[in-house]
């Protein structure tokens, strides 16, 4: 934002000059840190490329609690030839609770420099790492900070740190989970038949996206009335693989005896719902190993918060209208996913995605940003932000000076 306002007006901005092998190697550190999403929470997404020149001696990304850090793999794999090396990492290093391997191995390997994608989110840990790094004498440039972008290389790569913790950035910036709001439905806007029978309105390929969707999330949330009509087991179909706890909201816990969720033999369960409400159903959830959470009043935002406090990263909804839009309004949905089907159903009550927002103009519908359109087989996925993207932390120092000293062409 610094550097293209001050482009705007004509001046040049005095940066170290970042060659196409940065963003190259920026770009795999980025590549690397998904392959662990949904299995990190509460931790970030983070991987690590050691490299000499274009040759890349090392490399690891962050599996999850209890293992080691991106860094601290890398330099192992590297071994002797980590000395001198650089290191590139899509997000900045932290001490987490006690656990300050991401940047003691990088120093005690002899790493002379590091690329760091992004800053820490989290004001905690924001710079404390970089600071570190450069106190002990390594030299560490920022994407969008001190590296020159003159050829589009760098921006390209800074977006994908950014994308792979997206969760992170909208949990430091909003306090809650970051939260994926998906459905599909009909070319006419149906996600049912007028029956309420919905399977299946989308393609093969697009469940199979919806399932890797889940096994990146922490929770996904259904409202009870999607337990009644469709009676859903929401995991990922994968048995080897992370699972999401699953999430009913329910104020009277008027639901089945028998349902899916109610089996939590392969993950968990967790039913919320508002104080008092039936007192013999939740003994009976109870009984089978599902979780009850009792709020005073259950809201989406009641929910989300909660959520925050278990740790979870990521949450995706997928529930009917009519739980879907207490959610927008609440402002608790960051992005959505639409899978639209090149199918008609027709039906005046048919269901539709979103329930009564109090919109009567046009004028006031929601408009998407970063908006994008992908063709899953004979379906099309719109997706796009209904929330802002926070910021990218920014750091205005850069040895002892300010940080884009400007000079007038």
């Amino acid at each position: 934002m610094f550097a293209r306002a001050a482009l705007a007006q004509g001046c040049a901005l005095q940066f170290p000059v970042q060659s196409n092998t940065d963003s190259v190697h920026l770009l795999r550190a980025a590549d690397i840190a998904e392959m662990s999403l949904g299995l990190t929470a509460p931790h970030a997404n983070s991987g690590c490329v050691i490299a000499r020149g274009p040759h890349v001696v090392g490399e690891g990304f962050f599996y999850g609690q209890g293992f080691k850090s991106a860094e601290l793999q890398a330099v192992e794999r590297a071994g002797e030839h980590a000395q001198g090396g650089t290191a590139y990492v899509n997000l900045e290093p932290a001490d987490w609770l006690g656990d300050d391997s991401a940047i003691s191995s990088l120093i005690q390997a002899g790493v002379s420099r590091v690329v760091v994608g992004i800053r820490h989110p989290f004001e905690h840990l924001q710079g404390r790492g970089i600071t570190a790094l450069r106190h002990a004498g390594l030299n560490v440039d920022v994407a969008g900070e001190d590296l020159v972008d003159s050829r589009g290389n760098i921006a390209v790569a800074l977006k994908s740190c950014r994308v792979v913790n997206v969760p992170l950035l909208y949990k430091a910036a909003y306090k809650i989970p970051f939260s994926l709001f998906k459905y599909a439905m009909t070319l006419d806007g149906k996600i049912a038949a007028s029956s309420g029978h919905a399977a299946w309105v989308s393609g093969e390929l697009s469940r199979a996206r919806v399932f890797r969707t889940r096994a990146q999330s922490d929770a996904v949330i259904v409202g009870g009335n999607t337990v009644r009509r469709d009676n859903p087991s929401l995991t990922t179909r994968n048995e080897e693989g992370h699972q999401p706890v699953r999430i009913v909201m329910s104020r009277g816990l008027d639901l089945p005896e028998k349902a899916n969720l109610w089996d939590v033999s392969k993950t968990p369960t967790i039913v919320m719902t508002q104080e008092g409400s039936s007192k013999e159903f939740q003994k009976m959830l109870t009984a089978r190993g599902v979780e009850v959470v009792e709020f005073e009043f259950l809201t989406p935002r009641r929910v989300v918060e909660y959520c925050y406090t278990r740790g979870f990263l990521q949450i995706i909804w997928e529930c009917g209208g009519l739980l879907s839009a207490p959610a927008i309004s609440s402002g608790v949905i960051h992005k959505v996913l639409a899978f639209i089907a090149p199918k008609i159903v027709g039906g005046v009550l048919a269901p539709t995605p979103v329930g009564e927002l109090g919109m009567v103009q046009m004028t006031q519908a929601l408009n998407l940003s970063e908006v994008e359109f992908e063709k899953v087989g004979p379906d099309m996925l719109v997706s796009g932000y209904l929330q802002p993207l926070p910021d990218l932390p920014f750091d205005h120092t850069y040895s002892g000076q300010t940080k884009g000293h400007l000079t007038f062409a």
